[in-house]
């Protein structure tokens, strides 16, 4: 019984480091009150799909928006870049967070994307290979929710990113347990991601970060456009 014990608590402590280590390495860098955030050059938008699969709208994606709008009117950024899904998905994660920051007042002249922030991984890896090269030459803000802000953040800075981050409105396990509980096994992979040096999975050589024309508004999945 007692060996039996033992595996266990060495198991639950070794699932338990990730968790450990990302909340020591931003304990420090990351912000909720936007009047305490420090300026930054540039803001990362990490992506989510705008609708869920039934068509309703995205309550992560509601509030990431929300965020990146108010690090604006602040005058806390220079620049976004918005980074997700935009190959695969049928509404394209890139094209909605630009066509809804652009609703909001935000230039399209100040907004690149990232159509191939497959990952959280890719989306910092390809934004500093493109911006932030040598590493630590400008000052980066991430925009998520604070479960995923953490684990990007500490990404950002074990490469040696000049990062903080910009908390957008959480979603409790209520009305987000499956995401809570998929962050989780998020945070062994960043950390085997780590050990392993792994690379994004498409190179900037490939699919560069760009500036693209606004598009309209994209609908829900299923919805039915009336022609004009």
């Amino acid at each position: 019984m007692m060996p039996f014990l033992i595996s266990a608590l060495v198991l639950l402590l070794l699932l338990a480091l990730p968790d450990i280590w990302v909340a020591l390495i931003t304990r420090r860098h990351r912000y909720r009150r936007i009047e305490d955030l420090p300026a930054c050059d540039d803001a990362l938008l990490l992506g989510t799909a705008k609708y869920l699969g039934s068509g309703g709208h995205n309550v992560y994606y509601q509030y990431r928006i929300q965020a990146a709008i108010d690090l604006w009117r602040a005058g806390k950024t220079k620049r976004f870049v918005v980074s997700g899904n935009g190959l695969t998905e049928s509404v394209s994660e890139t094209a909605a967070m630009q066509a809804d920051l652009v609703a909001a007042g935000i230039p399209a002249s100040v907004i690149w994307q990232d159509e191939a922030g497959m990952r959280t991984l890719d989306s910092i890896l390809r934004y500093a290979d493109t911006f932030d090269s040598p590493r630590g030459q400008r000052h980066l803000c991430m925009v998520s929710q604070p479960f995923h802000n953490q684990r990007a953040l500490a990404l950002a800075r074990w490469q040696g990113i000049d990062a903080v981050a910009y908390d957008a409105e959480a979603v409790g396990w209520r009305g987000g347990w499956r995401v809570h509980l998929r962050e989780r096994g998020a945070r062994l992979k960043w950390a085997w991601d780590i050990v392993r040096g792994t690379a994004p999975q498409h190179s900037i050589v490939n699919l560069p970060l760009r500036q693209c024309p606004t598009q309209a508004p994209p609908s829900p999945p299923g919805a039915h456009i009336n022609a004009a």
